[in-house]
């Protein structure tokens, strides 16, 4: 169950965008700014560097999505007392709130997928939407592609 949920928050998947209640939430925050709050939620204080791993985002993009979720009220960010460079990030009451009943939302879905599958079936779903989380990092080709640089063009919301 938590590699689903794993697997949901850090591929951007999209199943509980079926349930009405997450469209109620996505009208508050992006979808990022909501994997932003449950990372913090599930990991807790993290530096600005360590959110942007975690996200698997840039820093400059995670720079603007911390933004955001501050102007919004959301999340803190303070200076590290052992280092005057590092930003630590902190969600506030109403950020946790917002992560709590996003992962509750999510728990939910993953409940009923439980009611719906034999535990034998769920591991078996779990085993293939990771396989398929893979092949799609990969390309889905399984060799070694040569990269090429394209501009990604990315909406931030001011």
């Amino acid at each position: 169950m938590q590699q689903l949920y794993d697997l949901f928050l850090k591929t951007g998947l999209r199943p509980f965008a079926l349930m009405s209640d997450m469209h109620q939430l996505e009208e508050k925050v992006t979808r990022s700014d909501l994997s932003t709050l449950l990372i913090l939620h599930l990991r807790g204080d993290l530096t600005m560097s360590e959110l942007a791993s975690e996200m698997g985002a840039p820093l400059s993009s995670m720079t603007s999505i911390a933004k955001r979720l501050e102007r919004k009220g959301y999340i803190a960010r303070a200076t590290s007392a052992q280092d005057q460079r590092v930003k630590l990030v902190t969600l506030t009451q109403q950020g946790m709130n917002l992560a709590k009943e996003s992962e509750q939302i999510m728990l939910a879905m993953l409940g009923r997928l439980e009611e719906a599958f034999t535990p034998e079936e769920m591991e078996q779903f779990t085993r293939l939407l990771i396989k398929a989380a893979k092949v799609f990092q990969d390309r889905g080709t399984g060799k070694p592609r040569e990269a090429k640089a394209r501009p990604v063009k990315i909406q931030i919301e001011e």
